[in-house]
């Protein structure tokens, strides 16, 4: 690593680099892990900022992600999560793109705000304690209702459950999109940024007052 971003990188890790060099190292990173999108099946960087602004939007403070990969979008993630004061718990199988994550994170002054867990998400998710009030599923595609059967309890009233790629793949994952848009407790619709592909957005509601 240039000894420059090493010196900035370590400011980060103590907490005290200024703003500006974390962005500098935002700017060198984030297009890093952008030209391999292709080959993680990342977010692009408008589903990655919408995510950064639901976050903020939402004052989530518990975020769970399901399917890390390099840390892409774990890292829009993080940084909103320090604007609301929480963190994120993050799950990869891959021991190698677990090891790549926690680097990038860790790069850009995230690794105390975001955990990344290694493992089957499948398994995982039936042990953690929730509630969440940000939920993000980006793996698995065909598989996803088995996550909606385990997190649906585990979301907070008021809180979002996102499915990525519900657009290019809805046939794929039919029987998600299915359940998110008929459960009578959640409100549901499905959005593109890039008119290309897009998120299922559902929302637990609230009980009536």
């Amino acid at each position: 690593m240039h000894r420059l971003v090493a010196g900035v990188t370590a400011a980060l890790l103590a907490g005290n680099a200024p703003q500006e060099d974390r962005a500098k190292l935002l700017e060198k990173l984030l297009p890093e892990l952008e030209a391999k999108r292709g080959q993680y099946y990342n977010v692009p960087r408008e589903d990655g900022r919408y995510l950064h602004l639901m976050v903020k939007a939402t004052g989530a403070k518990r975020a769970l992600e399901v399917g890390t990969a390099n840390g892409y979008s774990a890292i829009w993630l993080g940084l909103a999560l320090e604007e609301t004061g929480g963190a994120l718990t993050t799950i990869e199988i891959d021991a190698r793109k677990v090891k790549e994550a926690r680097e990038h994170l860790g790069n850009v002054g995230l690794a105390e705000r975001v955990t990344v867990l290694e493992g089957d998400a499948h398994k995982i998710v039936r042990t953690l304690e929730g509630p969440f009030d940000f939920i993000f599923i980006d793996a698995d595609m065909g598989n996803d209702l088995d996550y909606f059967n385990a997190l649906m309890p585990k979301l907070s009233p008021g809180g979002l459950l996102l499915r990525h790629n519900a657009i290019k793949y809805a046939s794929t994952m039919k029987d998600y999109l299915e359940a998110v848009k008929t459960h009578p407790e959640l409100d549901t619709v499905v959005l593109s940024l890039t008119l290309d592909d897009g998120f299922a957005v559902s929302y637990k509601k609230r009980a009536k007052k």
